[in-house]
Protein backbone atom coordinates (compact mmCIF):
# COMPACT_ATOMS: atom_id res chain seq x y z
CA UNK A 1 0.00 0.00 0.00
CA UNK A 2 2.93 2.53 0.79
CA UNK A 3 4.53 1.28 -2.13
CA UNK A 4 1.05 2.28 -4.17
CA UNK A 5 1.45 5.68 -2.57
CA UNK A 6 4.86 6.18 -3.24
CA UNK A 7 4.41 5.06 -7.12
CA UNK A 8 1.49 7.93 -7.72
CA UNK A 9 3.50 10.43 -5.76
CA UNK A 10 6.27 9.75 -8.35
CA UNK A 11 4.33 9.72 -10.96
CA UNK A 12 3.16 13.15 -10.19
CA UNK A 13 6.05 14.66 -9.31
CA UNK A 14 7.42 13.53 -13.23
CA UNK A 15 4.55 15.18 -14.77
CA UNK A 16 5.13 18.63 -12.15
CA UNK A 17 8.47 18.54 -13.83
CA UNK A 18 7.97 17.74 -17.17
CA UNK A 19 5.47 20.67 -17.10
CA UNK A 20 7.81 23.15 -15.87
CA UNK A 21 10.61 22.11 -18.14
CA UNK A 22 7.91 23.00 -21.42
CA UNK A 23 7.34 26.08 -19.35
CA UNK A 24 10.59 27.02 -19.04
CA UNK A 25 11.62 26.10 -22.82
CA UNK A 26 8.66 27.74 -23.90
CA UNK A 27 9.73 31.00 -21.87
CA UNK A 28 13.50 30.72 -23.75
CA UNK A 29 12.16 30.81 -26.74
CA UNK A 30 10.11 33.45 -26.42
CA UNK A 31 12.77 35.43 -25.52
CA UNK A 32 15.21 34.55 -28.31
CA UNK A 33 12.42 35.05 -30.64
CA UNK A 34 11.90 38.68 -29.07
CA UNK A 35 15.69 39.53 -29.36
CA UNK A 36 16.05 38.20 -33.03
CA UNK A 37 12.98 40.56 -33.94
CA UNK A 38 14.31 43.30 -32.34
CA UNK A 39 17.89 43.01 -33.66
CA UNK A 40 15.63 42.60 -37.58
CA UNK A 41 14.14 45.92 -36.50
CA UNK A 42 17.25 47.68 -35.83
CA UNK A 43 19.05 46.68 -38.99
CA UNK A 44 15.69 47.19 -41.14
CA UNK A 45 16.00 50.87 -39.57
CA UNK A 46 19.72 51.68 -40.13
CA UNK A 47 18.72 50.82 -43.79
CA UNK A 48 16.26 53.04 -43.98
CA UNK A 49 18.22 55.66 -42.45
CA UNK A 50 21.09 55.14 -44.36
CA UNK A 51 19.24 54.99 -47.82
CA UNK A 52 19.04 58.61 -48.79
CA UNK A 53 17.96 58.71 -52.49
CA UNK A 54 16.73 61.76 -54.30
CA UNK A 55 13.01 62.07 -54.62
CA UNK A 56 11.44 61.26 -57.87
CA UNK A 57 10.35 58.06 -59.94
CA UNK A 58 13.38 56.41 -61.61
CA UNK A 59 13.66 53.16 -64.29
CA UNK A 60 15.90 50.45 -64.77
CA UNK A 61 16.24 47.11 -66.52
CA UNK A 62 17.23 43.95 -65.36
CA UNK A 63 17.22 40.00 -67.27
CA UNK A 64 15.13 37.75 -66.29
CA UNK A 65 13.81 34.34 -67.88
CA UNK A 66 12.25 35.84 -70.72
CA UNK A 67 14.10 38.79 -71.43
CA UNK A 68 14.51 42.14 -69.96
CA UNK A 69 12.24 43.49 -67.20
CA UNK A 70 11.34 47.48 -66.56
CA UNK A 71 10.87 48.33 -63.29
CA UNK A 72 9.63 51.70 -61.90
CA UNK A 73 10.95 52.69 -58.61
CA UNK A 74 9.26 55.54 -57.08
CA UNK A 75 11.22 58.05 -54.17
CA UNK A 76 9.63 59.75 -51.73
CA UNK A 77 11.27 61.61 -49.07
CA UNK A 78 14.36 60.08 -49.40
CA UNK A 79 12.74 56.33 -48.90
CA UNK A 80 11.64 53.67 -51.39
CA UNK A 81 7.94 54.80 -51.75
CA UNK A 82 6.76 52.26 -54.42
CA UNK A 83 8.15 49.54 -57.19
CA UNK A 84 6.62 48.99 -59.90
CA UNK A 85 6.84 46.32 -63.11
CA UNK A 86 6.48 48.50 -66.45
CA UNK A 87 7.55 46.06 -68.36
CA UNK A 88 8.28 42.39 -69.33
CA UNK A 89 6.96 41.34 -72.83
CA UNK A 90 9.07 37.71 -72.73
CA UNK A 91 8.40 36.52 -69.24
CA UNK A 92 6.26 33.86 -68.59
CA UNK A 93 3.19 35.20 -66.57
CA UNK A 94 3.54 32.49 -63.91
CA UNK A 95 6.73 33.26 -63.11
CA UNK A 96 6.57 36.75 -63.27
CA UNK A 97 3.28 36.60 -60.62
CA UNK A 98 5.57 34.47 -58.59
CA UNK A 99 8.40 37.12 -58.29
CA UNK A 100 6.03 39.81 -58.01
CA UNK A 101 6.31 38.77 -54.39
CA UNK A 102 9.51 40.67 -53.83
CA UNK A 103 8.30 44.34 -54.43
CA UNK A 104 6.39 44.72 -51.07
CA UNK A 105 9.73 43.15 -49.45
CA UNK A 106 11.72 45.65 -51.41
CA UNK A 107 9.81 48.28 -50.12
CA UNK A 108 9.23 47.03 -46.50
CA UNK A 109 13.34 46.31 -45.98
CA UNK A 110 14.35 50.02 -48.06
CA UNK A 111 16.36 47.59 -50.19
CA UNK A 112 17.26 45.71 -53.21
CA UNK A 113 19.33 43.01 -51.45
CA UNK A 114 16.41 40.57 -50.98
CA UNK A 115 15.82 36.77 -51.53
CA UNK A 116 14.65 35.68 -54.62
CA UNK A 117 10.90 34.39 -54.52
CA UNK A 118 10.96 30.26 -54.91
CA UNK A 119 9.87 29.22 -58.24
CA UNK A 120 10.96 32.21 -60.32
CA UNK A 121 14.74 32.30 -59.67
CA UNK A 122 15.15 34.39 -62.80
CA UNK A 123 12.52 36.36 -62.78
CA UNK A 124 13.02 37.86 -59.04
CA UNK A 125 16.64 38.53 -60.65
CA UNK A 126 15.74 40.35 -63.18
CA UNK A 127 13.29 42.66 -60.79
CA UNK A 128 16.02 42.84 -58.32
CA UNK A 129 18.38 43.95 -60.79
CA UNK A 130 16.08 46.39 -61.98
CA UNK A 131 15.45 48.15 -59.08
CA UNK A 132 19.44 48.40 -57.97
CA UNK A 133 19.86 49.95 -61.89
CA UNK A 134 16.91 52.24 -60.40
CA UNK A 135 18.20 52.93 -57.73
CA UNK A 136 21.70 53.67 -58.83
CA UNK A 137 20.21 56.59 -60.79
CA UNK A 138 18.57 57.91 -57.46
CA UNK A 139 21.58 58.10 -55.21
Amino acid sequence: MIKNKLKRHRYFWVRVINLLLVIGICFVYQNIATVRAEKEEKIMSQNRSASSYKDGTYQGTGTGFGGDIVVSVTIKNNSIDNIKILEAKNEDKAYLENAKSILKTMVKTQAADVDVASGATFSSKGIIQGTKNALKEAS
